[in-house]
């Protein structure tokens, strides 16, 4: 009955389990008793971090000692598949980061993760940028190209997955050396961090399925041209700065299923490629319009809200509630079943341009919307004829749940509960959840009593 059945279990599982645990508790593994003293020596997956050095003294010196030793003896016969370096400096020490990574690139090595916030930065050797076997390459804040005299080649024919955080050299210097890349995360800083670089073009490359960007570069209104031009994409998390003077161009994407857009622009400007970009998207299962992104449907320029066949779920941060608006929306999403809108600035009129909906009601207000959520809620009369009109034609309704903002107070809070419970539903089923934001609230036992009845 007391048999240690995990110690029975063969190396290659027992280094298994431990890859799954930051190296230095992997290492500590080594006491429990002699069966497990070198254990830790066969891990192919090294996960090593200065955190737990940095409030000691000399932590610098102890973190080199800790690596330098880990590298040292642990078993040569068993290649390094993956490895993740996060260092972050508070002075001028200087630590091997160099000397480590030589130890490490061999040709079984298939996923690196370097997160190095150094106080001088490095160049990354060249190798890396060369390697046949590897898979996975992770650059996070460090400035991993700035002391080259002339950027090196770059051809990883297995790269599949690439992540480059504040990126200060032109990405396709990179990109073009990835030929069967699928996931990409490049974030390009303003001119504000490090080495800025004016990046007029970057191109993704068509092979992607998946592409998380975020370019803060194009804030200056220089003249900036991105092209994504990736018919096989089926994530996008998109995060930009629509200036006049820059251009986006891509392609349509069929096999879309998850989009999300946060496009700022100022004033209300039209942003002629945002259409254009909706259209190409039809296709996806779930589109997010975040922040300032919608502000283009009320810019004073009419166009209309593509059809969208395939959405099930609409996620719409809107400056105010326009009910032709949402109407229009839902009338082009057949078969949608959640809807969330989160209105931002309800008190901030804006116009809205296009026409006005369909008088019948949309098909999947009374077939498939299952669940809608209302972020933002400051008990407008359009915010209330909006919750009663999906309240009584929602016919499929499962639950309904309105966000109550900090204004209001205790007594206003019972009255809207009380007052939007009482509206007839179409569907039977639909229950009606009240969520607080003020954190400072005593709802009291009036709130919670009504609240628990609606429910």
């Amino acid at each position: 009955m007391n048999m240690d059945r995990i110690s029975l279990l063969p190396d290659s599982i027992l280094c298994d389990i431990l890859s799954y645990l930051p190296t230095k508790e992997a290492v500590s593994t080594s006491i429990l008793s002699r069966r497990w003293r070198h254990v830790w020596k066969d891990l192919q997956v090294l996960d090593i971090d200065n955190i737990r050095f940095r409030y000691t003294q000399e932590w610098e010196a102890r973190f080199v000692s800790y690596v330098n030793a880990i590298l040292a003896q642990r078993n040569a016969d068993c290649p390094i598949e993956k490895f993740r370096l996060i260092c972050k400096e508070d002075s001028e020490y200087s630590l091997p980061i160099l000397t480590w990574l030589d130890a490490i690139i061999r040709p079984h090595l298939q996923e690196l993760y370097l997160y190095l916030d150094l106080v001088v930065g490095i160049d990354l050797p060249e190798a890396i940028l060369t390697f046949p076997s590897l898979k996975s390459l992770v650059l996070k804040r460090g400035d991993y190209f700035d002391y080259y005299p002339e950027f090196p080649n770059v051809y990883l024919p297995s790269l599949k997955n690439l992540e480059l955080d504040t990126l200060c050299v032109d990405p396709s210097k990179l990109l073009s050396g990835c030929p069967v890349l699928e996931n990409l995360m490049l974030i390009v800083p303003d001119r504000f961090y490090g080495s800025y670089v004016y990046i007029p073009t970057i191109q993704m490359p068509r092979t992607l399925k998946s592409l998380i960007f975020e370019d803060k570069s194009t804030v200056d209104n220089d003249i900036n041209h991105r092209v994504i031009d990736t018919p096989s994409l089926e994530y996008l998390y998109m995060k930009i700065i629509a200036k006049s003077k820059l251009q986006v161009s891509f392609s349509n994407f069929p096999n879309m299923v998850e989009a999300h857009l946060h496009i700022h622009h100022e004033h209300a400007v039209h942003v002629p490629w945002v259409p254009e970009l909706l259209l190409a998207l039809r296709e996806t299962k779930l589109l997010a319009l975040k922040h300032l992104t919608t502000l283009c449907f009320f810019s004073g320029v009419t166009f209309g809200i593509p059809e969208f066949p395939r959405l099930l779920n609409l996620e719409l941060d809107v400056p105010c509630l326009n009910t032709d608006f949402l109407l229009n929306f839902l009338h082009n999403c057949h078969v949608l079943e959640a809807l969330a809108v989160h209105v931002w600035k309800s008190d901030i009129f804006r116009q809205y341009y296009g026409p006005a909906p369909p008088t019948m009601v949309p098909n999947c207000v009374t077939s498939h919307l299952k669940s809608f959520e209302f972020r933002g809620y400051k008990d407008s009369a359009g915010q209330r004829e909006f919750i009663a009109y999906l309240l009584q034609r929602g016919l499929a309704l499962k639950t309904v749940t309105i966000h109550l903002t900090y204004v209001f107070g205790q007594d206003t809070r019972y009255d809207i509960v009380r007052e939007l419970s009482a509206i007839p539903r179409g569907s039977t089923t639909c229950q009606l959840n009240f969520i607080d934001l003020n954190p400072d609230a005593i709802l009291g036992d009036k709130f919670d009593t009504y609240a628990r009845d609606v429910r």
